[in-house]
């Protein structure tokens, strides 16, 4: 059993991975599907920028009500794709992405406004760069993919998105949302196939690109990309840290970190990965982290996506037991059983050297290290090259924001995870390996528009103090320079002499040039 197969050179299949039962497939677009695909997107986006804001929100808030309206059908779809709970497709994908699309339809209008730049008539009106290229994601195919898209549509670019092969079956089900919703030929165009299609979307004439998965493929469409000088946003997963300090609330921390990385079995790039737990309450978090672990059942779980991830997620447990960690849970599966099922593990003892601590592991897998104190705990945090978020385990809220401070990431909380990262109003990205721009929020917003400066008039009319070319021009220009210092009152009597004398060439000048006749 496969989850995604090229069974021929020319069609893509995806699978339940708790099954095997087939859901979807199709034919990858060639290079010129992709680029009469962008030539579409093209050529839709001067009607769709021209449009009143208020009715490219109209087209949204159809996509948002059909979306609403449909929702469980559509969760079960994601269900079966993913494998995952029928709880988490309802609570991690259809109603963040219900949030979202309500918290852009509200606050768009006023985030794309024009700004007043200084009080010289200068505004700075938000343009759309054009054709967008959204390269997404497999593991929340619904949420991380329609916001993305909605915020560059609403803000006048049309988009072409590549989902991934992983996630064919969702996608279909977002191309009939859009159509439902009734968005005008061409401005979303979708481009099918695997990282062949991907490597042709960078390539094509697009005028921005947004790209969200694994950091060794967001490098290399980075090199391409670097070609044309493309402007991009970049989300290339993280490896967070869990900071469990002296004075922890244990049971909320340890009831959090198994939900945090059992959820979406750890497919899920701010899942915990790294806990760091001081020495003193170390066995105490453990024998906590145990009873929720041994708690679950397989029903609520849901399978890495892929036998390979499997295979990867085993290897480096076996390979950290082999270098000195403790397996207190898990670690096993039946290879008889259909899917791709992986007991959540404990593993104990372990270091930053384990290649199971040093990667990102979409896996439900959660990694113990003793510290000596929350000093060491930073630093063994800050140590790793990813920086998308954190969490810091305390009752100390004065000293969860001094850690909060110290922590080279992108996103923080205090006594609480990340995986709520869909709070509509707040940005997502990190620092670092993890990637840079920001997606969702009013930040999200912004990375879809350029600021074009535009100067109405000037109330300072033609610049006579930097032409024509005076002596005494050049007087008044540091007497004017110097009086706004310490002690500026001093150049007060030499900006007035230069500024009569200035006056008096300037006059000299205008009778000489003939300014003054009409």
């Amino acid at each position: 059993m496969k989850t995604m197969e090229l069974v021929s050179p020319k069609i893509l299949i995806s699978f339940n991975p708790s099954t095997g039962e087939k859901l979807a497939e199709i034919v990858p677009d060639s290079s010129k599907d992709v680029s009469l695909k962008v030539k579409r997107a093209d050529d839709a986006q001067d009607n769709w920028k021209n449009l009143r804001i208020s009715q490219r929100l109209e087209s949204i808030r159809r996509l948002h009500d059909i979306l609403s309206r449909e929702s469980e059908r559509i969760a079960n779809n994601l269900s079966v794709e993913t494998g995952r709970p029928l709880q988490e497709s309802l609570g991690a994908e259809i109603l963040p992405t219900l949030r979202g699309l309500q918290f852009l339809c509200k606050s768009a209008p006023a985030l794309l406004k024009p700004i007043r730049a200084g009080s010289h008539g200068m505004f700075a009106y938000a343009e759309p760069y054009g054709v967008v290229a959204v390269i997404g994601t497999w593991n929340y195919p619904l949420y991380l993919n329609i916001i993305t898209i909605c915020q560059a549509l609403a803000a006048g670019n049309t988009v072409v998105w590549k989902p991934s092969e992983l996630a064919i079956h969702s996608a279909l089900e977002i191309e009939k949302l859009f159509e439902l919703a009734g968005f005008p030929d061409g401005v979303v165009e979708i481009v099918y196939g695997d990282a062949e299609a991907g490597r042709l979307l960078t390539r094509a004439d697009c005028d921005k690109y947004v790209f969200t998965g694994g950091v060794q493929s967001g490098r290399s469409i980075l090199a391409e990309l670097a070609k044309s000088g493309k402007p991009s946003v970049m989300e290339l997963s993280g490896n967070d840290a869990f900071i469990v300090c002296m004075d922890a609330p244990l049971e909320l921390a340890a009831r959090s970190a198994v939900w945090g990385r059992v959820s979406n079995a750890g497919q899920s790039c701010i899942a915990p990965q790294r806990f760091y737990v001081v020495q003193s309450i170390y066995e105490s978090f453990l024998n906590r982290l145990r009873v929720h672990l041994e708690a679950l059942r397989l029903c609520e779980l849901t399978p890495l996506r892929t036998e390979p991830a499997r295979q990867r997620c085993h290897h480096l447990v076996r390979e950290a037991v082999e270098h000195g960690a403790r397996l207190l849970v898990g670690g096993e599966f039946d290879t008889q059983k259909p899917g791709f099922h992986y007991t959540p593990v404990l593993l104990a003892d372990c270091n930053d050297s384990m290649s199971v601590m040093k990667e990102d592991l979409f896996a439900p897998v959660i990694t113990v290290c003793p510290v000596m104190n929350e000093h060491e705990a930073v630093l063994k945090a800050n140590s790793n090259p990813m920086g998308l978020g954190a969490s810091v385990w305390t009752n100390d809220i004065v000293q969860g924001k001094k850690l909060a401070s110290q922590l080279k990431v992108g996103m923080v909380s205090i006594n609480d995870v990340l995986m709520d990262a869909s709070h509509p109003e707040v940005s997502f990205g990190g620092v670092r390996s993890s990637g840079f721009g920001k997606l969702r929020g009013a930040q999200g917003i912004a990375e879809f528009v350029v600021r074009k400066v535009v100067a109405e008039h000037s109330v300072i009319g033609f610049r006579r103090h930097l032409f024509p070319y005076f002596p005494s021009a050049a007087e008044l220009l540091k007497s004017a320079a110097t009086i706004r210092g310490a002690g500026g009152w001093r150049s007060v009597p030499n900006l007035i002499r230069s500024a009569i004398a200035w006056q008096r060439q300037f006059s000299a000048f205008k009778k000489k040039t003939g300014e003054n006749k009409p």
